[in-house]
């Protein structure tokens, strides 16, 4: 777990960065894209119930995420592991197909969306800390959007690419369906090794499998082009937010 999670007031920062998330996807800011205006409410309202939930809940099921994610981020970068896990690659190769490759790689992305929160998280927790030892609430809109203004252009850009990413990932009907296969066969080794792999390391495969599952719900009833529709919204609000934040708009 990061260090930063770890400070008592980093909770403080979550909650208010949960009520940031649900003013930006309302239906008053959603008046101001034209491209989203008229979009259907019950699935913004599913997307920001999918961001509260699973990317940005409350402070402790977020140090539960985040011990899960410190335990996949070892195995990731363990190559002992990995092929202890799997087995043998030929056999893998021809048990799960061509996308094995698609399914790894779509895992490493979605670690790597965490460590850019985890990157743009500990910049706004730096700027938030003075704030809040002199007792102000920063969840108040202008407070944390101030905040956010103080975050450098490329890590808040490489933060927004890497969550657009992940979602682009959920989106993948095709591709989730082989990667929650692959985390099965995954989980069923790992179990079958306890000397190998801790409980924290099975419970982070659980959660990253909980949460794509969540994901292919979220997008089960869309079409390829209200599921891009949706990307590109997603990339527009958080963009637009950031560049009122940091004064860079006309």
């Amino acid at each position: 777990m990061s260090e930063v999670i770890q400070q008592k007031e980093f909770a403080i920062l979550i909650d208010a960065y949960r009520k940031s998330l649900v003013r930006r996807y309302s239906q008053e800011n959603l008046k101001n894209f034209l491209e989203l205006s008229e979009f259907d409410r019950k699935i913004i309202d599913k997307l920001i119930e999918y961001f509260l939930e699973l990317l940005y809940p409350p402070y402790e099921s977020r140090v539960e995420l985040d011990n899960a994610f410190h335990s996949l981020k070892s195995f990731v970068y363990s190559p002992s592991k990995f092929i202890g896990v799997m087995g043998n690659i030929g056999y893998a190769v021809v048990k799960f197909g061509k996308l094995l490759l698609s399914a790894i790689q779509a895992g490493i992305a979605a670690l790597r969306s965490y460590l850019a929160a985890h990157k743009f998280e500990a910049e706004l927790y730096k700027n938030a800390l003075p704030l809040l030892k002199q007792g102000i609430d920063i969840s108040e809109e202008k407070v944390f959007n101030s905040l956010i203004g103080q975050i450098p252009e490329p890590e808040a850009t490489a933060f927004r690419e890497q969550v657009v990413k992940l979602f682009g990932v959920l989106a993948d009907r095709v591709l989730l369906e082989k990667i929650q296969e692959v985390m099965l066969h995954v989980i069923e080794k790992m179990e079958s090794k306890p000397k190998l792999y801790t409980k924290d390391e099975i419970r982070g495969i659980r959660m990253g499998y909980e949460i794509i599952d969540k994901g292919k719900e979220l997008f089960s009833e869309l079409t390829p082009q209200q599921i891009q529709f949706i990307l590109k919204g997603i990339d527009l609000v958080e963009k637009d937010f950031y560049e009122r934040a940091a004064g860079l708009q006309k």
